[in-house]
């Protein structure tokens, strides 16, 4: 990778570890769902331009199903968990279910493109989840239903990032990536607009400059700047390198929000995402495992 693209990584990671602090300011303000269709408004507004800029097409009659697919499954819903979660559980845990989206994308194009699943992803999906129960049993918040319920909601937000990317894959393949990011964004905007619209009232009566900065940090930057850095990286050093970002943002989350939020990072915290993490190396085929245990179950 070169030292320009190195860089772009580093910021992306430290981009994207900012976002889950972000909601954790907004949320308890504006609500998920307004914190969400902020988050995804501006950031499509942000896309938008970049891509216009560039000269893409996006052919909105043609691909609006497409874009309100991959919209729900890679914006609105994940997001809306995400910013749910936010109430209840520290950054660093949102940051880990994150990394779990690589082991779930494994597990759709097993469901749905009858791909294979080699004993070592089988082996990193069993890891993951082990690595959430560390994470969640040994962090430094006590185990509460809501605690649960905002780990369950992280981890329900990267199962619909590894449906979206298997639905991407498959129909999305023609569409110029900048458009599909940019159309899914208005798309989700839109389907979050009823649910978003009742928590205005209240934005409005005590919404503060601290969560309105962050909403606004989530759409420009942390969704539409980072969209724009992240399709670079993967237009010049290919998707296998780019996402090797997923290995980046727990850490960066942890620190951001122990810096600005007085989160505090345990052992226990550290364990857990070490283990989530090996488990989503596994998944991504960075570790491979011997040649006499490549055997893959069969479907049967």
């Amino acid at each position: 990778m070169s030292l320009s693209n190195l860089t772009r990584l580093l910021l992306l990671a430290l981009i994207w570890g900012t976002s889950f602090m972000l909601m954790r300011i907004a949320s308890p303000v504006y609500g998920p769902f307004l914190t969400t269709f902020g988050r995804a408004s501006l950031g499509a507004f942000a896309i938008y331009l970049f891509a216009r800029h560039r000269g893409i097409e996006f052919h909105w009659k043609k691909n609006a199903k497409t874009y309100l697919i991959i919209g729900l499954g890679n914006t609105a819903i994940p997001f809306s968990l995400f910013a749910w979660s936010a109430l209840h559980i520290p950054s660093a845990y949102m940051a880990t279910m994150n990394s779990l989206a690589p082991i779930f994308t494994a597990v759709f194009g097993f469901l749905i493109l009858g791909e294979r699943l080699s004993w070592l992803r089988i082996s990193a999906f069993i890891m993951g989840l082990f690595g959430v129960a560390v994470l969640v049993g040994i962090g430094p918040v006590s185990v509460t239903p809501l605690v649960i319920l905002g780990v369950l909601a992280g981890m329900g937000a990267a199962v619909n990032y590894g449906f979206a990317a298997i639905y991407t894959r498959m129909h999305a393949k023609e569409i110029p990536s900048l458009a599909t990011a940019a159309g899914s964004q208005f798309a989700a905007a839109l389907a979050l607009l009823p649910f978003a619209f009742p928590a205005v009232p209240h934005a409005i009566a005590y919404g503060t400059i601290q969560a309105f900065i962050s909403v606004l940090i989530l759409g420009i930057v942390c969704t539409g700047i980072a969209y724009a850095l992240f399709f670079h990286l993967i237009s010049t050093e290919g998707a296998s390198k780019a996402v090797t970002v997923t290995f980046l943002i727990p850490a960066t989350a942890s620190i951001w929000a122990w810096l600005l939020l007085n989160e505090p990072i345990t052992p226990g915290i550290i364990t857990g995402i070490m283990i989530v993490l090996l488990a989503t190396a596994m998944s991504l085929g960075i570790f491979k495992l011997p040649a006499s245990l490549k055997r893959t179950p069969t479907n049967s």
